[in-house]
């Protein structure tokens, strides 16, 4: 590449998020986040009355950077105005007028409770018929014009999850940031054993999950396929083998697969894994779950949640009981919004572009058919129809050669002046404040990226529940297929 510049040509403090892209991310995921991400967020604030209205993404070298951008401000300010000055628009400014309003009813309406009856009854089951169908398409069928065609319907679907998957964000996140902000308070306890209790009790139930449960409970019964699973072939062959078994355990292992295989697994992007391309995780998962006794111990948590409540002063516990249970009633949506949206319309773009980059190389467009995955969607068009434009070989393998070997270390965490403080919380209406706490708190809590705090001889890694577990390293038997998936993965057999 030529020198590496850092600039964004736009006003405002721009933050490195490195939390879910650790690495440069393509063309086509930049075009799609960079327009669905800022309009989804806007309408989910719009919801509770908050005054930050969305964070703008832009991408410098692939890495991508946010900066927030509040109701009534002129883009990429920096520091609240003079207090008279706030006040006035707070009164005055129509936008500013009507979040307050909706701000002032939220705790009452509770919005999130809507969002999530419609997941459940509408965006979730139309999402996943549209990917039902739409892996059905066997792009090696179609000829060029065809896969041009499918390539735009995926492309548009793309989109169309993304916009989905962040509409709900704030309401995947919110409840739960109210509930952190107040235990906080109460208890004084981690951020980390109080998210864990407001998660599902039994973890993540889906649809998915009764589909891998019946596969279990299937191969309990049938030795015979299990050892299918254990005879040292390639996990290819026994995750195929598995499909064809006659019976309980052949259906349950399509239909796990129907609803898991083309899932992005390893990342964000469409250059990342679906569990379709990793059969030894789909082994390793089946069997890890053959090995364990019975279903899982839900006491343990119940426990935890009871050591948890014990905390909170009585004067409080009342509180505490709803905060808790409207945390816990958007959790299974929070996990599976994106399982559902565009992890999987992503995992579906890839066998289309693969087979387009087979063909591109093939006349001679391109020297890899894995660097069509560097273009984007209009580029990928072009290069498929043979018409005059779109990039050429070289720029393309030089896309290839950054994206794959650049880090988020190489990247400035900030851009442009340094972020001011916001507004002080006492200038604003309980309620807005009180909005604001949470959905700080949910964002700290979620999303903020720790410190590294390894040594020479010791991995300290994020927890997924309360406890310190200690182990000795044994081998390197797992090789992540990029370095993408030791940072950031989005697996769940659910």
């Amino acid at each position: 590449m030529s020198a590496i510049t850092w600039e964004i040509d736009e006003p405002g403090s721009w933050e490195l998020e490195a939390t879910h892209n650790p690495t440069p991310v393509t063309a086509y995921h930049q075009a799609i986040f960079g327009e669905q991400f800022p309009r989804a967020f806007a309408a989910g604030t719009a919801q509770i009355g908050i005054l930050l209205s969305h964070f703008e993404p832009r991408f410098v070298n692939g890495f991508g950077y946010v900066s927030p951008r509040i109701v009534g401000a002129p883009a990429g300010a920096t520091k609240p105005p003079p207090r008279l000055l706030f006040m006035l628009a707070l009164k005055l400014h129509p936008e500013m007028r009507r979040r307050m309003r909706t701000a002032a009813t939220v705790l009452d309406r509770k919005p999130w409770r809507d969002d999530v009856k419609t997941w459940e009854s509408e965006v979730k089951p139309q999402s996943t018929a549209t990917h039902l169908e739409l892996q059905r398409m066997r792009p090696a069928n179609l000829d060029d014009a065809g896969l041009a065609d499918h390539l735009r319907v995926l492309h548009g679907n793309a989109g169309l999850q993304c916009y989905l998957h962040h509409r709900l964000s704030i309401s995947g996140i919110l409840p739960v940031g109210d509930y952190i902000a107040h235990a906080r308070e109460w208890t004084g306890l981690p951020d980390a054993e109080l998210l864990h209790v407001c998660q599902q009790r039994g973890g993540l139930e889906t649809a998915t999950t009764d589909q891998f449960h019946a596969l279990i409970e299937a191969l309990h019964d049938d030795p015979v396929a299990v050892e299918l699973l254990d005879t040292g072939c390639p996990a290819a062959e026994a995750i195929s083998a598995l499909t064809q078994v006659q019976g309980r355990v052949g259906l349950a292992a399509r239909g796990w697969l129907e609803l898991t295989a083309n899932r992005i697994v390893t990342g964000y992007d469409i250059v990342d894994l679906t569990a379709g391309e990793m059969p030894r995780l789909l082994q390793r998962t089946v069997l890890a779950a053959l090995d364990r006794a019975g279903p899982p111990d839900r006491r343990l948590s119940a426990e935890q949640a009871a050591r948890v409540r014990d905390r909170v002063p009585g004067g409080h516990r009342q509180a505490y009981d709803d905060l808790l249970a409207e945390a816990i009633s958007v959790s299974t949506m929070q996990e599976e919004r994106a399982l559902f949206t565009d992890l999987w319309a992503y995992g579906l773009v890839r066998p289309s572009v693969k087979e387009a980059g087979r063909r591109v190389a093939g006349r001679g467009r391109i020297a890899d058919p894995a660097h069509l995955f560097e273009a984007s969607h209009e580029e990928m068009l072009d290069l498929l129809t043979c018409s005059a434009g779109g990039p050429s070989a070289d720029e393309l393998a030089e896309r290839h050669a950054w994206r794959t070997t650049a880090t988020s270390d190489m990247a400035p965490k900030h851009i442009g002046p340094a972020p001011g403080a916001p507004p002080p919380a006492s200038w604003l209406p309980p309620a807005v404040r009180r909005m604001g706490t949470a959905l700080d708190a949910a964002i700290q809590v979620k999303f903020a990226e720790p410190a590294p705090r390894n040594g020479a001889s010791t991995v300290r890694g994020l927890n997924a529940s309360a406890g310190v577990y200690r182990a000795r390293h044994v081998s390197s038997s797992v090789r992540p297929t990029s370095r993408r998936s030791t940072q950031a993965t989005s697996w769940s057999p659910a």
